[in-house]
């Protein structure tokens, strides 16, 4: 393919004087008094040591030479994991009393810097909540931006985004919808949302031009992809949306339809997947709202919604897992295999896969014909197969386990009102590389019945209190090979006057985690897609290993539960 041009704006020109006096209107005052500097500078340096304390004390724990301890002191203890979580959980205890003064102080602190920034900036317009600001712990390498790609029919690139520019001002005033539009801004290691008086939406819509090529392939497109990655949101990254078009066809079919690739890219701050689907849905596409959504798929927390004695029983006793749960996480070892490990460069590789096969209909069949499974199990089957047949290519063996990360949604009030948030939590899940459909549904009912989704959930909230000097180095993702995430989808949608005739979707990488797999259903047709970093794969092509892996699978547990 040839270079990709410059992105370049496709709106009308643009008023240079005007955008120059908007940038000054909205700019924070950035001036601190010496005696703010002083206090700041003092309690993050607080919130440092102490956390820097704690860690070293379970860096000990971690390290000692227990052997030597018991022929010293001769305690039997049979097991060297079951030492480590008790003198771990010792040390926790002991120090409730640094971790509640330490919450206050943070409290007090950030109490502080709402004042300030307040007196500072008049766009404020609030705090990020705890799982937004999760999301914006994020480098260079890592952007927590959401890639959704899509393949729209219309008349001409221009005609749509005209269409698309045209929504956007529709739903500026929009109460349920206005976060979109919000700037991220951070001071003093809090991150916050300023709302700019003006909105230019021709800021958000863009063109792709590519040089030299009258219609793009499915390999131009993974190229175009991997060149996005590298390319800011609007306004200096401050901005948290971007929807871009080819100004080039597809190479599509002979129906000599006009299509064109559309890519959304959404920063997570703004909210999970199934909140960004529904906002797509009910914001963009045309249509009536309750003809829009289908969920099928989902991955909830379980949640009763009817309060019994046994409920509230239940409830008691996962809180009384939380602090195992929270010294499993801390003892766990980080993956060790080729997928894994080195520092991530920034660069992205992207492959996407749709079966001739109704894959959808397939794994529901095996659903149907399999007891007590569901939809994850299925897929993370297909997924366990399809890591098989990659590491068969590799020099390297295949590790017995992966730790997949799996983000597990809360479940929503259903309402037709569009909600952007991030209503999540996350898990590891230890995938059995090659593993059967029996053990891995048995993990996975493991997983979903144990506390640790609701500890994790939990350890996401210090996110709302500390600043990110803390939370950076806290949430650094470094122990899980992998993101694995499926979506319900919605039926074929119009967007703009277009018809969208596929979409797929990629999740952000987060930490030295430099893999995502995904599983999309979207008019019935389920499509997967892989997104990961140079540091890890050479090419697209090594995706499709794993892609196409996954979809022998489903076919072979379709012919052996179903055929």
């Amino acid at each position: 393919m040839e270079d990709l041009s410059v992105i370049i704006n496709c709106s009308v020109p643009h008023n240079k004087e005007l955008s120059e006096d908007l940038d000054l209107l909205d700019m924070p005052y950035n001036t601190t008094s010496p005696i703010e500097s002083v206090f700041i500078s003092k309690a993050a340096g607080f919130g440092i040591i102490s956390g820097i304390m704690i860690a070293f004390l379970i860096n000990f724990v971690m390290s000692f030479e227990y052997e030597a301890l018991k022929r010293k002191v001769k305690i039997k203890i049979e097991n060297e994991l079951l030492m480590q979580k008790s003198l771990i959980l010792i040390i926790l205890l002991v120090s409730l009393p640094l971790v509640a003064a330490f919450l206050i102080g943070a409290y007090l602190y950030k109490t502080l810097c709402s004042i300030i920034i307040k007196r500072k900036d008049k766009h404020f317009a609030g705090f990020l909540d705890s799982f937004d600001v999760f999301w914006s712990l994020e480098d260079d390498a890592t952007k927590s931006i959401i890639n959704v790609l899509g393949v729209i029919e219309s008349k001409s690139s221009q005609v749509l985004i005209e269409h698309i520019k045209e929504k956007l001002r529709n739903i500026v005033q929009n109460n349920d919808t206005e976060k979109l539009f919000y700037r991220r801004s951070e001071e003093y290691g809090f991150y916050y949302w300023r709302k700019c008086c003006y909105v230019d939406t021709s800021q958000y819509v863009r063109v792709i031009d590519v040089s030299n090529v009258v219609n793009l392939s499915e390999s131009d497109l993974e190229e175009i992809m991997t060149e996005v990655s590298y390319q800011p949101l609007p306004f200096n990254d401050e901005g948290l949306f971007q929807i871009l078009v080819t100004n080039q066809k597809l190479q599509n079919n002979d129906k000599g339809n006009n299509e064109y690739a559309i890519i959304f890219r959404i920063h997570h701050a703004v909210g999970d997947g199934v909140a960004l689907i529904e906002f797509l849905c009910q914001a963009l596409a045309d249509g009536k709202d309750d003809e829009l959504i289908t969920f099928c798929m989902p991955e909830t927390y379980n949640v009763s919604s009817k309060k019994t004695s046994a409920d509230f029983l239940k409830m008691i006793t996962k809180l009384c897992e939380i602090p195992g749960c929270l010294i499993d996480g801390i003892l766990r070892e980080p993956d060790k295999s080729t997928l894994h490990g080195p520092p991530l460069t920034g660069k992205k590789y992207y492959k996407w896969i749709e079966s001739n096969d109704n894959l959808f209909r397939m794994v529901k069949e095996i659903k149907d014909n399999v007891e007590g499974a569901n939809f994850s199990d299925i897929l993370a089957k297909a997924l366990s197969s399809g890591f098989q047949d990659y590491f068969e290519k590799e020099i390297d063996s295949a590790p017995s386990n992966i730790a997949v990360i799996l983000p597990i949604r809360f479940p929503a009030i259903k309402n037709k009102r569009v909600k952007l948030e991030n209503n999540f939590t996350v898990s590891i899940f230890d995938l059995p590389v090659g593993g059967d459909l029996k053990e891995i549904r048995k993990r996975f009912h493991r997983l979903r019945n144990s506390a640790d989704p609701l500890t994790n959930y939990y350890v996401l909230k210090l996110c709302s209190i500390f600043p990110k000097e803390i939370l950076t180095p806290l949430f650094n993702s470094n122990q899980a090979t992998m993101v694995f995430s499926n979506l319900p989808g919605p039926v074929p949608l119009c967007i703009c006057g277009g018809d969208l005739k596929s979409l797929v979707f990629f999740v952000p990488n987060k930490g030295n985690t430099g893999l995502g797999i995904t599983a999309l259903c979207y008019g019935g047709v389920l499509r997967l897609g892989a997104m990961a970093d140079s540091a890890l794969v050479s090419s697209p092509e090594e995706l499709s290993l794993i892609l196409n892996g996954m979809v022998k699978e489903i076919r072979r547990l379709h012919d052996k539960y179903v055929n």
